[in-house]
């Protein structure tokens, strides 16, 4: 089975190497700077948190509109759980917001993101081999209430 990570350099919060996920996962493009990207971060760290917290159900790699590699690793010290990233540096950072459509309108010229489907934030949700489930699962994390349970649009 190909994966959609095949080939892609995956860091942890730490910047350390990481495995492709094995469960639902969600593409998260966000960047530091954003002003409505830091209140959903938050929720989306809580609901992940709590869906994962007898056994990892789901996971979050982050694609960052960050506009240099310290700045990533500053906000996902500071703001992210235990996600795994794009490597700052991988060109599959940028093929990420072109085949998905997300990123920051200020990139978007400069990535080639034509035309752009979302903003950031923006959240795709996904099965291991990269299957889209659900191409926008912004309003599943805002309307979160809690429980272990994955958003029924989300399986």
């Amino acid at each position: 089975m190909s994966s959609l990570f095949e080939g892609v350099n995956l860091v942890t919060k730490d910047q350390s190497p990481a495995s492709p996920p094995t469960v639902t996962t969600a593409l998260l493009f966000s960047s530091s700077w954003c002003p409505d990207c830091t209140p959903f971060v938050a929720r989306l760290g809580a609901m992940y948190e709590e869906i994962n917290e007898d056994e990892k159900k789901f996971e979050v790699v982050f694609v960052s509109s960050d506009r240099d590699a310290g700045s990533m690793a500053t906000y996902m010290h500071a703001k992210h759980p235990g996600w795994l990233a794009v490597s700052y540096n991988d060109p599959n950072r940028d093929e990420f917001k072109r085949k998905f459509g997300c990123c920051a309108g200020s990139e978007a010229a400069t990535v080639g993101v034509s035309p752009r489907k979302y903003g950031i934030p923006a959240l795709i949700i996904m099965k291991p081999d990269g299957t889209v489930i659900k191409e926008s699962g912004v309003k599943e994390v805002e309307g979160f209430q809690g429980g272990e349970e994955l958003p029924e649009s989300w399986v």
